[in-house]
């Protein structure tokens, strides 16, 4: 991974390897062990403890490979999953620790997978009704691999400025013990489906998300995403400035993504929108975020007042040799003066993001299982930092790339 900034800041650079195991065993036709290890080994964690010499900023990409405030020494050993599953008809019951794929808290595996601890339930019937309920009293983030409670997991990184332009106080800080996740899905006819999602961190924040989705015909579809979020409790702490959310805390946003496929090609609109009535708080250490306009290395959360449109391309290509996957995209994201710092947390300014793809997998014999992909980034300024620096490093007028060469036996 190699990010190169624009003049004469410092780039940045970091390789790692990785692996896990994964090994699942049928006791019964009811009842399912599993467990998965993964190890993470660092080539260089010098490299990614350095600073520039101007802003004094550090990496941000390359550092979330090894995070040198949680990992020590050159190699690391977490254990993500380790649970008992139990398969009763229609109805299935997890315990223990587990990954689960949901709209803002999800595996996410870069280097380590994010991971929960607790109880997962889920129900499917066959007239397309479908209801999870998960009860977790633990995360551990990709950034750590170690398990803690809710409240810990909250400021592992980009904590930013408070509402009143002060360092964020609540790393540490977070009171919460409990994450209480609901989801139902339901197929009403052939066209049209909806999704409900409701997170509730104990004393910190709820948070709901409803997708409506239609489908066409010739491929077409299309989503819309709402998103209410309200503060609960203390806001993770009694005193307002070590809590993660202020008081009266409420914010939302809405997205929409125009879908067509055709033969091995994909085409996406997509749009979202963060409100200004509040920061759109969804915690970076559970997962990717559940924008529509979402790219990599791009994240809007944290900040309110945002409007961001993105369009993509992706295509398959297959053969009896090898597979191959080519997407790109480009989005803009446009956002307040990155000194407003009620709206902008990060001192992100406005930009214009592009980045692009490709993915080759070879299937002749001996090669089967590995994979090579490519993927590069550039981020335009689209706003007037006033020659700050600090604004620009790591965040607009940089490139950046990954190599990632994997093997699957």
């Amino acid at each position: 991974m190699d990010t190169f900034n624009k003049g004469d800041l410092e780039d940045f650079s970091g390789t790692v390897a990785h692996a896990y195991l994964r090994y699942n065993y049928d006791v019964k036709d009811w009842l399912t062990l599993g467990a998965q290890g993964n190890t993470l080994f660092h080539f260089g964690i010098d490299n990614i403890t350095k600073r520039d010499a101007l802003t004094g900023s550090g990496p941000i990409y390359e550092a979330n490979l090894w995070h040198p405030n949680y990992l020590s020494g050159s190699s690391s050993f977490a254990l993500p999953q380790l649970y008992a599953r139990f398969n009763l008809s229609k109805h299935q019951i997890t315990v223990g620790r587990f990954l689960i794929e949901t709209p803002s808290i999800n595996s996410e595996p870069w280097p380590f997978p994010n991971a929960v601890q607790g109880l997962w339930y889920k129900y499917e019937a066959s007239s397309g009704l479908k209801v999870q309920l998960g009860a977790i009293h633990e995360i551990s983030p990709r950034f750590t691999g170690e398990f803690a409670s809710i409240g810990e997991t909250i400021g592992l990184i980009a904590v930013g400025l408070d509402e009143n332009g002060n360092a964020a106080g609540y790393p540490g800080n977070v009171n919460s013990n409990f994450l209480g996740i609901a989801n139902a899905e339901l197929q009403v006819t052939d066209q049209l489906a909806l999704k409900f999602w409701n997170y509730y961190a104990d004393n910190v924040y709820n948070t709901t998300l409803i997708e409506p989705e239609l489908t066409f015909e010739g491929g077409y579809s299309l989503k819309a995403m709402f998103i209410h979020q309200f503060k609960v409790g203390e806001g993770g702490n009694i005193n307002p400035a070590l809590s993660f959310l202020p008081d009266g805390h409420k914010a939302s946003a809405f997205g929409l993504r125009l879908e067509k496929r055709k033969d091995q090609n994909l085409f996406q609109f997509n749009f979202s929108r963060i409100g200004a009535s509040g920061r759109m708080l969804l915690p970076r250490e559970w997962g990717l975020e559940p924008f529509y306009t979402f790219q990599r290395r791009t994240r809007v959360e944290g900040l309110s007042d945002v409007t961001s449109f993105m369009v993509k391309w992706q295509r398959e290509f297959e053969s009896e040799k090898r597979d191959m996957r080519f997407f790109t995209s480009i989005g803009t994201n446009r956002l307040n003066d990155p000194a407003e710092f009620v709206t902008n947390k990060l001192g992100v300014p406005s930009h214009i993001h592009w980045d692009t793809s490709i993915k080759y997998s070879p299937k002749t014999k001996g090669l089967n299982g590995l994979s090579l992909e490519w993927y590069l980034a550039y981020r335009f300024l689209d706003d007037d930092i006033g020659g700050n620096e600090a604004y620009r490093i790591n965040r607009v007028d940089f490139f950046h790339s990954d190599i990632l060469l994997t093997f699957t036996f």
